[in-house]
């Protein structure tokens, strides 16, 4: 096969971002031979290669954002400007993750860690020939505050945007050190 025909079969998978790892699973190849075949797709422009071991196949920095660290999702202000909620355009796209948090100022990206019982509330949607994860509106607004990336008298602004209901069953599911601030903001 050629590095084209490569290529194609990456972009048909639905998936952007790959390890060599996950690519020579793709392809049925060892990964030494798979890491020759990203680093040609790299030189001949194919692929981007995004950080150290992690090539992409989209120049879309939200499919980007949410394939580079799994699990994650968007969230926060930028789920809500994808919602058409808020005008406001982040600096970064901002991702919930179980993992640690990170940041790569040069893609404009910020993981922020959440603990496992709060990752909920968000879907896989499709974009382009890939897809993202992307919060709820609700589930947005929540982590914006729990994460203080959204001032409480902000959010408050944006309750009645969203369904209150489901606002409410998800800050029920919220169990330790964030309940309080979430319960003073939206109660």
């Amino acid at each position: 096969m050629n590095i084209y025909e490569l290529r194609d079969i990456a972009v048909k998978s639905g998936r952007a971002v790959f390890t060599a790892q996950q690519f020579a699973a793709l392809i049925g190849r060892p990964r030494p031979i798979a890491l020759v075949y990203l680093s040609r797709m790299v030189k001949k422009k194919l692929a981007i290669r995004v950080l150290r071991g992690y090539v992409s196949f989209s120049d879309d920095d939200f499919i980007i954002a949410t394939q580079l660290l799994e699990p994650s999702y968007i969230t926060a202000v930028s789920a809500l400007n994808m919602h058409g909620l808020v005008q406001q355009v982040p600096g970064s796209i901002g991702c919930a993750t179980t993992r640690n948090s990170r940041r790569y100022p040069k893609m404009g990206i910020a993981y922020h860690r959440i603990p496992p019982s709060l990752f909920f509330g968000y879907a896989r949607q499709g974009k382009g020939s890939s897809y993202i994860m992307l919060a709820e509106p609700e589930k947005a607004l929540i982590d914006a505050v729990y994460l203080n990336l959204l001032p409480p008298n902000a959010a408050r602004e944006l309750m009645g945007s969203v369904d209150a209901g489901k606002l409410h069953g998800y800050l029920s599911r919220f169990k330790g050190r964030g309940k309080k601030k979430l319960r003073r903001c939206f109660m």
